[in-house]
Parts: C-alpha cells; structure tokens; sequence
C-alpha cells in the first residue's frame, strides 16, 4: 500500500513538473534542433529553421550563421549583430526558442510503460522523464538508476518523494546520454503453513512478520517458533537461517513456515 501511494504522488509530481515554464539555462543548440526564430516588430523574418548535420542555420538577408554550441542568449546576439552589421535593421530584438529537440537524446530503459529514448530540453529531469516513459509499470520497483558517464546512482522514490536524500536529484537536470534504468520490483517469498502462499513486494525494511501478514498469516497448523529463511548470495550461496518475527528480509528471500508437530 505504502508503495502505491509513492507512486501516486509522484505520479501526480510529475504532471505538476510537466506544467511548469522551460526554463533555457545553459542548454547549447545542437545539429537537428528546430528552431524558431522571431525578430520584434519584423514578422516577416519570424521562421522555423533546422540546425543542419554542419551546425549551422541559413536565415534571411544574412545567410549562414553557425549556432551549434551556442546557447540562446549567444546565438540571439549573433544572428541580432549580423542584423545590425549588414545594415537590415537598427535595433533588432531576436527571439529564439526550441519547437523540436533533436541533438541531444537521453533514454528510458526497464520497467515503464513506454521505455526508449527522448529528446533532452533544457529543463528536462528526473521527474518529467519518467513522466515521459508513462510513468512506472506494474511490476516495477521504488527504487531507480540514474547511469551518467558509466556511473550509477541509485535513487529511492519514496526518498525522492518525501523530501529525503534522494530529494537533491529532483532538481538535477539531466545531460546527453544519461539512461534511466528501472528495475523489476524486488520480491520475497512465503510458503508452508500460511493462508495465501506466493511472491510479494518487498518494501523497503520489511521484516518478516509483515512479509507473513501479507501472506494471511498463519494457518491452524503452523508453527509460529520455527521460521526458516532461505537466503541465496550474489555469489550463488544458499543460506538457511532461523527466523524471527522482526528480522529484516533482503530481496529474493524465501520465508517457510512449518506445519507444527503438535
């Protein structure tokens, strides 16, 4: 339940994100971005204008004007000059905004509802990616891979959600080629004396009493003193291990609970 109402809030986060102003911060144009290019009070020169595979723009009276690189300010400020220098206009005031992202692409991989790779705007996080992707599937966990530069870092949604450490990557931007990885949620596993045996959602600290009450407790003929952990190691290990009510599980763990000899 405590998962699903993670997943609400930041379903609900990620539309609000989504309703917010682009912000142009430090984004740099790159070859296949679309551009639409407007000069106050000149109509007539307002375009829409693709960054060829050379980095440059071809636009009325001034020609060839190179932008890859550039970010808005700087290529407002040069298409303005070459404006000014070729005697066309005095004082030009040159808009220039994105209407297609097409330089720089980050991806969504795993366990979304639309995974594959999106266009990067200059306001683009976390958040509006996963928004991007359809949101988290059914089977997927609380807990995603932010892969930059062959490093990963792992955030936790509900952390990410109520404002804990995971928080900061809310306001992360992100960069070309990053990939959002999501993996399957985690699982346990109850068995034996129990009212609903099967695989169950670990949540985060799940301890094995709750693993037991998902499971629908105990049945008339289980023993409630002879818990059994089975727990298998990265390595391949399996490991048995004496249980109690409030010892913490790890993913994959399988509880069995024993018919009592009574």
């Amino acid at each position: 339940m405590k998962t699903l109402i993670t997943l609400f809030v930041l379903c609900m986060l990620a539309i609000a994100m989504q309703a917010k102003a682009a912000d142009s911060g430090e984004y740099r144009l790159g070859t296949g971005d679309v551009l639409k290019i407007s000069v106050y009070d000149h109509p007539e020169l307002e375009k829409e204008i693709q960054v060829s595979q050379e980095g440059t723009i071809t636009y009325p009276m001034i020609g060839t004007v190179s932008v890859k690189g550039k970010t808005f300010s700087e290529a407002e400020a040069l298409i303005a000059k070459k404006l000014v220098d070729g005697d066309f206009i005095k004082k030009p005031n040159v808009n220039i905004l994105v209407s297609q992202y097409k330089s720089q692409m980050v991806s969504v991989v795993g366990e979304v509802n639309h995974p594959g790779r999106f266009p990067l705007d200059s306001s683009i996080n976390v958040v509006d990616l996963l928004a991007l992707a359809g949101g988290i599937s059914v089977n997927g966990g609380d807990r995603i891979f932010l892969v930059r530069d062959n490093q990963r870092t792992e955030i936790l949604l509900p952390r990410l959600v109520s404002g804990g450490d995971g928080a900061a990557v809310l306001d992360t931007k992100l960069k070309n080629g990053d990939v959002i990885y999501v993996p399957r949620m985690a699982m346990v596993y109850v068995y034996g004396d129990v009212n609903r045996a099967g695989g169950f959602r670990l949540e985060q600290n799940m301890s094995v009493m709750q693993a037991l009450s998902l499971a629908g407790g105990y049945t008339t003929r289980a023993s409630h003193s002879s818990l059994v952990v089975t727990r298998t190691s990265a390595d391949g290990k399996v490991t048995r291990m004496d249980a109690k009510p409030d010892d913490h599980l790890q993913e994959n763990d399988v509880v069995f609970v024993p018919e009592s000899i009574f």
